[in-house]
């Protein structure tokens, strides 16, 4: 089958995924208001990106064992069960629940998607279709806000969760059409216990990281030394340490993890200082965004294309970084800042399809699935924990006592934390770029699907 069948019939898995992240987003004061939600309405996304990211390695381990489409059924069918009890649901409680239900199932479709492309195109050849997979990020990221918006307005924001039943069936059809050749089994105890552990590990670790909640260290610890003391044991263990041994691998994991935190960084602060400082509106300061998605998604095509022409990666991961890191720096000192807004995009967009194909190359086929899903992981991790650093860089460089209302802060004194900010982020693309310089070795790539 070539590669562009089945890319197609994984790419809407991979739409609904990335849609269901940002589509929740503008409809959420409505929601609030008619669910009386108050200060828990947040927990409307944050329920599913908990739910989903603490799934995704556990999907690809069970699809190592059982096969992936039958595991995408089961996420495709999970994700449908949530979205049908989201649109039904009458309380705030009832759509968390249904929240964590659909992010369960979300959370196997990104994983076994980019699994099955793994599967079936060769590392020479997967790099162009990051370009693909770039672009149906970006328009998913945009049409997200947009369609939310309109349903909510127009019809009732219950529709932006019954739109996913049609869409959810047709990629059903199509992955089950094109795709059972990849079914295959292979017979082997589940690590259940493991499983269990790192939910709870992964868990415990984005609540850490978010500002709405008290939890101590010591739990997440606990739950830490007893996963590592279950795994040791295991016959065939969700997070096999062989894993760490196979060339550019780790490297690659860390290196995905930092490029994500510093795409979320941008996605997030960006906005907030055109708003809040330089006084834009939100429609302007989302036409600046659109300019950063379409860089990214021209660096992903463009790096994509040149690694399937030439065979080399690491010189786009060192270039990416490169890019990132000065950018970064230009928009802390505000010299040519919408440039530099355009270089990070296309710096970023260079790096993540070069590290997919360094991960690919390495993995063996029995493997796979678990591996290409802690990929995925150490990314969706990222963005969590950018957002969290950024948060602690600006709230440390705001005059003290203000933290807390911002909106009765002037441009003046905004400036110091968007500064911060700004700082840290210039100085973890350096890093990452230092890292790539000095642990990420160059392999040929298999022109052969394994």
């Amino acid at each position: 089958m070539s590669p562009k069948t089945i890319f197609a019939s994984v790419a809407l898995v991979i739409a609904l995924g990335s849609l269901e992240k940002s589509i929740v987003t503008t409809p959420l004061p409505i929601i609030g208001a008619e669910l009386n939600a108050g200060a828990t309405l947040t927990w409307v996304v944050t329920a599913y990106l908990l739910a989903a990211t603490a799934a995704l390695p556990v999907y690809g381990k069970l699809s190592d064992l059982f096969g992936r489409v039958r595991m995408l059924n089961i996420g495709i069918g999970f994700f449908l069960a949530g979205s049908v009890a989201c649109a039904l649901a009458q309380d705030l409680p009832t759509l968390l629940g249904a929240r964590v239900l659909q992010g369960l199932g979300g959370g196997g479709l990104i994983a076994l998607a980019f699994t099955v492309i793994a599967d079936s195109i060769p590392p020479r050849e997967v790099g162009k279709y990051q370009g693909y997979i770039s672009a149906v990020y970006a328009v998913s990221s945009i049409a997200g806000p947009l369609l939310g918006g309109y349903f909510s307005e127009q019809l009732s924001w219950r529709w932006i969760f019954w739109i996913n039943l049609p869409l959810g069936a047709l990629a059903l059809w199509l992955v089950n059409r094109n795709l059972g050749h990849l079914n295959v089994r292979r017979h082997s105890r589940f690590d259940w216990k493991g499983a269990g552990l790192l939910i709870t590990v992964t868990t415990l670790t984005l609540l850490l990281l978010s500002p709405d909640t008290t939890l101590s260290a010591l739990w997440l610890a606990a739950a830490l030394l007893l996963l590592i003391l279950v795994e040791r044991r295991a016959q065939d263990p969700i997070l096999p340490a062989h894993l760490v041994r196979l060339p550019g691998y780790l490297v690659s994991v860390l290196l995905a993890l930092a490029s994500q935190l510093l795409m979320f960084a941008v996605l997030v602060y960006l906005p907030l200082q055109m708003q809040w400082q330089k006084g834009m509106g939100a429609s302007e300061s989302g036409l600046y965004m659109v300019i950063f998605m379409v860089c990214i998604t021209a660096g992903a095509f463009i790096g994509g294309k040149l690694i399937g022409r030439t065979g080399h990666y690491r010189r786009f991961v060192v270039t990416g970084f490169a890019l990132a890191a000065l950018a970064l720096w230009q928009i802390h000192f505000d010299l040519w800042a919408n440039l530099g807004l355009g270089l990070a995009g296309l710096g970023l967009g260079l790096v993540l399809p070069a590290l997919s194909v360094v991960v690919q190359n390495a993995l063996p086929r029995e493997d796979r699935g678990i591996g290409m899903s802690l990929f995925n992981f150490g990314r969706e991790l990222g963005g969590a924990v950018g957002v969290a650093i950024c948060a602690m860089l600006f709230h440390s460089a705001l005059p003290a006592g203000s933290s807390r209302d911002l909106a009765s802060l002037s441009p003046a004194e905004l400036a110091p934390g968007f500064g911060a900010t700004y700082v840290g982020m210039a100085l973890i693309a350096s890093a990452a770029l230092l890292i790539t310089l000095l642990a990420l070795k160059r392999h040929e790539l298999a022109s052969m699907p394994a």
